[in-house]
């Protein structure tokens, strides 16, 4: 068994005053910087088993920035296009990295000019300080997020804070040490990024507090991957998952107290292997409505059109009707899934925002001890939502109409689950 190497790499990609930032429709632009944004690379290899895990303060990356993303550290490392994992925060507070009908299209001047540059300069940097180490896993329970689906008196479905809402508790840090010294941090935990709110600020939100204290305190250079936040949202205390600067940091230092929590729960450290499997898996999606229908349904919209789910349900309809126009109508697509199992821990990278149940029941029934999902990784397909969660409608159900003329299959929730539980027994641990 080839013993795991690590290395560290960090850049700054914080955009220039003015620029505008996503997250809320309409795009605001930026007037202030809170904390610079960056990407952090961790580079891990064992024998000839390779991974790269970009973290990276930014808005939803969309497949085709992340395939100018993979190209650009690819051309700079040799590694392949799917050992590199890139993992957006998922920050509302930065550069569109994403087009999505009615907020906007990606900022490609700050994508190719900033973006995938910087995440090379990372990437080599992490590769070119590769080392030995040895790995612990510490686990605590946070409550610095809540689901967010809010269900008012009336039944209807708002963003706010539902108390009864399933959301994952589990904050993890896997810790790597060097030499018997802190080298590197992998803080897991999900819940938006959307303490501070539509402000004018550029910032890494609540979990850039947390990564900053983390390496204050613990020591070593800490990578944040968000878990499920489909439908979970940052608990500031006013009730809300939005809030304001002050808000932002009341829930970044609790979430620091917890991540520091986990890492000192970390008992043991010990040398560990490295795997990863790279398969496609299916993405369903539901039957698309015929052309006349969608004619008809896209005049209706016209009547409508505005910021937001406006104008995603007029393109939405626009794009249905490319399809037909094209012949290139589907039934289900494929995406290349990359799982990297570090020792007993396996890291799932999910292309959107799964709902909190569908992590939960993946680790529920995954074989590997410590199955961490990541939202927002490797691409975007929008919200991966539950099926019993479709007939309440809300925010998250009505603008899967502003990525894709495709909307994911009602039971998408049990074909991932399905999918990446194929993958993860594969696994040898």
């Amino acid at each position: 068994m080839s013993l795991l190497k690590a290395g560290v790499g960090r850049a700054d990609i914080t955009p220039a005053l003015g620029t505008p930032l996503m997250g809320y429709a309409p795009m605001r632009p930026a007037e202030n910087i809170l904390d610079n944004l960056t990407v952090t690379a961790l580079a891990l290899e064992a024998g000839d088993t390779r991974s790269l895990l970009l973290s990276i303060t930014t808005t939803v990356i969309d497949y085709e920035i992340t395939f100018a993303i993979r190209d650009a550290v690819k051309a700079a490392t040799g590694y392949d296009t799917y050992e590199i994992n890139v993992c957006a925060w998922q920050i509302h507070s930065g550069p569109a990295t994403q087009t999505c009908w009615g907020w906007g299209d990606a900022n490609r001047d700050f994508c190719y000019g900033i973006l995938a540059p910087r995440c090379a300069e990372a990437a080599v940097a992490a590769i070119a300080d590769l080392g030995d180490v040895e790995v612990g896993v510490g686990i605590t329970q946070s409550d610095v997020g809540c689901n967010r689906r809010q269900v008012f008196e009336d039944g209807s479905v708002g963003l706010g804070q539902n108390p009864w809402g399933a959301y994952d508790p589990t904050m993890t840090a896997i810790r790597f040490m060097r030499d018997g010294k802190p080298y590197a941090n992998i803080i897991h935990y999900g819940a938006h990024p959307t303490a501070i709110g539509k402000t004018p600020d550029v910032t890494r939100d609540w979990p850039g507090i947390m990564v900053d204290r983390v390496e204050s305190v613990i020591g070593g250079t800490t990578l944040y991957l968000n878990g499920a936040v489909g439908d979970v949202g940052p608990r500031p205390g006013e009730g809300t998952t939005t809030s304001n600067v002050e808000g932002m940091r009341e829930v970044g230092y609790r979430a620091a107290a917890d991540a520091i929590r986990a890492c000192r729960s970390v008992k043991q450290f010990a040398p560990t292997d490295l795997e990863v499997i790279i398969e496609d898996i299916a993405i369903p999606y539901r039957p698309l409505a015929d052309r006349a229908t969608a004619a008809a349904n896209m005049e209706e919209a016209a009547k409508h059109r505005g910021p937001g789910l406006g104008e995603a349900e007029y393109v939405y309809w626009q794009k249905v009707m490319e399809e037909y126009d094209n012949n290139r109508v589907t039934s289900c697509g494929t995406h290349r899934q990359t799982i990297t199992r570090i020792g007993n821990v396996a890291i799932v990278p999910f292309p959107g925002e799964p709902f909190a149940e569908i992590v939960l029941r993946l680790r529920n029934y995954s074989p590997i001890q410590h199955t961490l999902s990541t939202s927002t990784s490797n691409g975007s397909i929008g919200y991966i939502a539950t099926r019993d969660s479709l007939h309440r409608g809300g925010y998250e159900v009505e603008v899967a109409k502003a990525f894709s003329p495709y909307i994911l299959a009602e039971n998408i929730d049990d074909v991932i689950i399905a999918e990446n539980l194929r993958l993860l027994r594969k696994l040898k641990a």
